[in-house]
């Protein structure tokens, strides 16, 4: 439709259109023309709450930047599938999405206080430790979200919490609960196992050529190809500005000058200090017996003497009155500034805070070395060049965003800005290289008007640059070729069988017409064993005397439960260790309840 709009921009097409928005807003609101068009058709619909394909692509992106930094190098993303990562994203949206519509119900409230501070406190938006508006929106531009987005996300995230803290706080366990919970935590099994390993079946199974077509056609999902994009761009590199600068010595002395105070910045003092407190007293009696402390110092006696008799400090009187060494800022404005005009050694008069009168002492200063110009030349002359680059790659992204919007083609719009013609390789709407590194090039890429109607993009900020692209080439997601997959799908069948001939010989065992292996373990619960840990738990779920087959992840095994040792319940202890345990299993049993409660009772449509 953009497209459009621009090829028509000066025609009597343009103008039935703004006449037809006019009237269409003065009569029915904003509200009216939004709904005009329809949108793409949502993943999901959650209550009032629909998923789109962005965000899916979001949460996949975020899945793959976990596992990016919990496996780091040893990462390769050709072992996960594509279709897996977006059925997780998928129903992990559709989770939080379930846990919004509660919220809303229980009508909870996020303060903008609190995301405020959540936003000022998370590492990602600092530089060098303090909060820094200008990284906050680079980061989001970088991953797609405007401020808006992320702010409702943290207020979700907020109300989220205060359910989970509901339960965790609410939950109430009686003594006899956790008498109870222990005598079946201390109950000991002891039961007969014997497995049947699927693997010792498939060297016999046999795959005949008519149950492979119809594996393929009955699976012919799994074997997709994922769909594929390429696109020709135009990129406007921040590197290629910074290098085109030119830096004079004026620049660098200014530059310096800005190095060495900021470096000064990072001296540090170490003080002490006497203390009138102001509680009891008015501040001019504070003033005077500060003034007479003062006196005893200028007589010759010792600051920490002084400070050990006067000082009203109680938890640094007794060490001289020592603070310790502090940066800039550690102490009320008033005493920082007392302090560093003072020489080292030098012993301030009586200055007024908040907290009392005080006399200050620098006890010592250590002043970080500054290196002389000539050592950090060519780290000013980077710090200049990305500076003056700052205005102009800001300047220029906004003339190509304005061009973009013009332009009916790649090439044009290359021709007025003067850049280059590019081409990715082809992507995926989960992985790329180069710039399809970019989590926004691909989402917008596979946009409906991108991929079909090869409109020009909007401007999308990277940490290379700004570029605008169009997609070049759109493959539609494919069917492999059988032959291409033949090896899977007889793994597949091979393993279906041999899993099918492994659960015959189980039942077979079971019913006594069969021989078997058997082992015998004596264990509770929760205690390790060496037999599988689902049979162990089929053992707890078994009358005495009776057997059952559990499958497991190797095949099936035969459970027969032999004996049961009860313990009573009145002979267990009530230890706060217990109590602990108790009180969190509850809570996350509750909230595993609620949570189920909540999909249940909430229209999911998919």
């Amino acid at each position: 439709m953009l497209q459009t709009m621009r090829n028509n921009a000066q025609g009597i097409i343009a103008k039935i259109i703004v006449g037809f928005i006019i009237v269409v807003f003065a009569l029915w609101g904003v509200e009216s023309i939004v709904n005009l068009g329809g949108g793409e058709k949502p993943v999901a619909t959650v209550g009032d709450y629909e998923i789109s394909r962005v965000e899916v692509q979001q949460k996949i992106a975020e899945q793959k930047n976990q596992l990016r930094r919990q496996f780091g190098d040893q990462y390769d993303e050709g072992l996960f599938n594509d279709k897996f990562l977006e059925q997780s994203a998928v129903e992990q949206l559709i989770n939080e999405k379930v846990a919004q519509t509660q919220a809303d119900k229980l009508d909870l409230y996020a303060a903008k206080g609190i995301i405020d501070q959540m936003i000022v406190n998370t590492p990602s938006f600092q530089t060098a430790g303090e909060y820094d508006p200008e990284q906050f929106k680079l980061v989001l531009r970088m991953n797609g979200y405007s401020v808006a987005q992320y702010r409702a996300m943290l207020a979700d995230s907020v109300r989220q919490n205060q359910v989970r803290a509901a339960f965790m706080l609410s939950t109430i366990e009686t003594p006899f609960e956790m008498q109870l919970r222990q005598s079946l935590e201390n109950e000991q099994r002891t039961f007969s196992y014997a497995s049947v390993s699927a693997d010792q079946f498939k060297d016999s199974v046999e795959v005949l050529d008519d149950e492979i077509t119809a594996y393929y056609d009955e699976n012919i999902q799994r074997f997709m190809t994922p769909e594929r994009a390429r696109i020709r761009y135009v990129l406007l590199s921040r590197d290629s500005i910074e290098n085109a600068q030119e830096v004079t010595e004026e620049d660098l002395d200014v530059a310096y000058q800005d190095y060495v105070a900021d470096i000064e910045q990072t001296e540090q003092r170490e003080s002490a200090h006497i203390l009138f407190l102001t509680e009891d007293r008015s501040e001019s009696e504070a003033i005077e017996l500060a003034e007479a402390a003062r006196a005893r110092l200028d007589s010759g006696e010792s600051f920490a003497a002084v400070a050990a008799d006067l000082s009203e400090d109680g938890g640094s009187a007794d060490m001289g009155g020592s603070l310790g060494v502090n940066p800039r800022g550690a102490f009320d404005p008033a005493f920082d500034d007392a302090l560093y005009a003072l020489e080292e050694g030098g012993v301030s008069e009586p200055v007024v805070t908040e907290f009392g009168v005080h006399i200050i002492k620098a006890v010592s200063v250590q002043s970080a070395d500054v290196p002389a110009m000539s050592e950090v030349r060519d780290e000013l002359v980077d710090i200049v060049k990305a500076e003056k680059a700052g205005f102009l790659f800001a300047e220029r992204s906004q003339e190509l965003a304005n061009s973009a919007f013009s332009a009916e083609t790649i090439e044009e719009l290359a021709a007025s800005s003067g850049l280059e013609v590019q081409a990715s390789d082809y992507f995926t709407q989960t992985s790329g290289q180069g710039v399809a590194d970019s989590d926004q090039v691909r989402r917008t890429a596979f946009e409906d008007n991108m991929k079909l109607d090869r409109e020009l993009s909007d401007l999308v900020d990277m940490e290379s640059g700004s570029m605008v692209f169009v997609v070049d080439d759109y493959q539609d997601a494919q069917p492999k070729p059988l032959d291409e997959v033949r090896g899977q799908v007889v793994a597949a069948l091979t393993s279906q069988k041999a899993l099918e001939a492994a659960s015959d010989k189980a039942e077979a065992i079971l019913e006594g017409v069969a021989d078997a292996e058997w082992n015998e373990a004596t264990t509770t619960l929760r205690q390790s064993t060496e037999a599988p840990r689902v049979a162990q738990q089929k053992a707890f779920a078994l009358a005495e005397g009776e057997s059952d087959v559990v499958s497991s992840p190797v095949g099936y095994t035969v459970v027969k439960l032999t004996s049961v040792d009860r313990k009573s319940w009145d002979d267990m202890a009530v230890t706060e260790e217990l109590k602990t345990a108790v009180r969190n299993q509850s809570a996350r049993d509750d909230m595993v309840s609620y949570q189920a409660w909540s999909k249940a009772n909430t229209e999911i449509v998919q």
